[in-house]
């Protein structure tokens, strides 16, 4: 399990929402003070992320929680991700090379290919009610 603190913004009557400090390597790098990335995150401050969980217990705004995520979840969705739109791209481009349609029509296969999968993970992300199924750790 990967877990997180976060701070509990919001309550309704079925979902809470949290606020959770997004975490760097840069803190534990030796190289932070020369480098462009170390820098950059100096400069933007802390940043948060929202995240949105099923009720399973009683919560008050304000109150620190710890905000599990499975890690076979968390594999699956970057694979569903990052996998998926890249494999269509690809496989797209060859059958555009297969047919001998010309190096434009790859190109443009190819990108068809891409915002396919990217819209078919945005759409099955929609349609799935748990997401990634990130759940409040009961203490």
């Amino acid at each position: 399990m990967i877990e997180q603190q976060a701070t509990v913004v919001e309550v309704d009557d079925d979902r809470v929402m949290l606020q959770a400090a997004r975490q760097s390597t840069c803190s534990s790098c030796q190289l932070k003070q020369g480098c462009g990335t170390g820098l950059l995150a100096k400069h933007v401050g802390q940043r948060f992320s929202k995240i949105v969980v099923n009720k399973t217990t009683d919560v008050e705004i304000g109150q620190q929680r710890t905000v599990v995520i499975p890690e076979q979840t968390l594999l699956q969705g970057a694979a569903l991700m990052y996998l998926l739109p890249l494999g269509l791209l690809i496989l797209f481009s060859m059958v555009a090379r297969i047919l001998a349609l010309g190096d434009g029509f790859e190109i443009i296969l190819g990108l068809v290919g891409l915002l396919s999968g990217f819209l078919w993970v945005k759409q099955r992300l929609k349609n799935k009610k748990d997401g990634f199924q990130a759940r409040i750790l009961e203490e």
